[in-house]
């Protein structure tokens, strides 16, 4: 029987590899690294749109993965634990900075239809350059809904924000980004 392949954080780390890891063995925690910093590395700039950063923040997933490893009790959740632990870095290194001045507008989207509106988002090739044109903020909720599958509960957690906000910041970005490409697709082209 063929072995299903995965990829990203859904890769599995067998537990003798996970022990060893835990155990300070450099060998196994350098798999570890290998077989998920990709998926890290991803994951990051999709949350910060800074290679140089991400790599940053990557680095200090590593080493907090590598410090609590011993915590982890079954080694097919190492991938779920470590995308958790990216996005709460991620979320601690934006806690830190100075907050920026959002601005309170008019809801852009219907409420009722704000994840029908995302539609076209999902399907853009080049989401990274796209999503560069919102503020950290935005970025991050859209990439948390779009990108990593979270909720606007789940987000509202995770920021301790009121769902209420997320889902106001994921219109306005939504609505930004809209507004971007709308200005730089040109009308007359052909299929």
């Amino acid at each position: 029987m063929v072995s299903q392949e995965y990829s990203g954080f859904g890769q599995l780390t067998d537990e003798v590899t996970l022990a060893a890891a835990a155990g300070g063995k450099t060998r196994a925690q350098q798999i570890i690294f290998n077989r998920y910093k990709n998926a890290v590395v991803r994951t990051l700039v999709g949350l910060c749109h800074d290679r140089e950063l991400a790599r940053d923040l990557a680095q200090d997933v590593f080493l907090q993965a590598f410090t609590k490893l011993h915590q982890l009790r079954n080694h097919q959740a190492l991938g779920a634990w470590l995308k958790q632990l990216t996005i709460r870095t991620a979320l601690s290194y934006f806690r830190a900075q100075p907050p920026t001045a959002e601005p309170i507008e008019e809801e852009f989207v219907d409420s009722n239809d704000w994840s029908a509106q995302a539609d076209w988002l999902i399907q853009l090739r080049d989401i990274e350059t796209l999503i560069a044109q919102l503020n950290d903020n935005e970025r991050l909720a859209v990439w948390l809904y779009l990108g990593e599958g979270y909720n606007h509960e789940e987000i509202a957690e995770l920021l301790n924000e009121q769902a209420s906000t997320v889902r106001k910041r994921y219109q306005r970005a939504l609505a930004k980004l809209n507004t971007f490409l709308t200005k730089e697709v040109p009308h007359d082209h052909q299929a």
